[in-house]
């Protein structure tokens, strides 16, 4: 199945058209996904070693609801569900 992964803010500036389609298995969790993309991606990997870091650095949303209210990065991904990854600002 595939699922789309469309990125906001800079990173989207780096990646053809803001967003990639990652083929996965029937059974795959945001995790996975972002496992895989990490891993298809070298300039991901210049930026995030892990999803767990992707969740620390970003918000991430699953068809538009924010993973932490349907399970984090253990939440079931469907065909063509569309995870956004949307940089947070930090500052001090």
């Amino acid at each position: 199945m595939t699922v789309i992964v469309r990125f906001r803010g800079p990173i989207a500036e780096r990646i053809t058209g803001g967003a990639m389609e990652i083929k996965v298995q029937d059974t795959v969790t945001v995790g996975e996904v972002l496992s895989l993309l990490i891993a298809q991606d070298s300039y991901l990997q210049t930026i995030w070693n892990s999803p767990t870091e992707i969740d620390r650095d970003s918000m991430i949303l699953c068809n538009e609801v924010d993973i932490g209210v349907t399970g984090g990065l253990s939440s079931s991904v469907k065909e063509g569900d569309v995870i956004m990854i949307v940089p947070l600002v930090h500052g001090g």
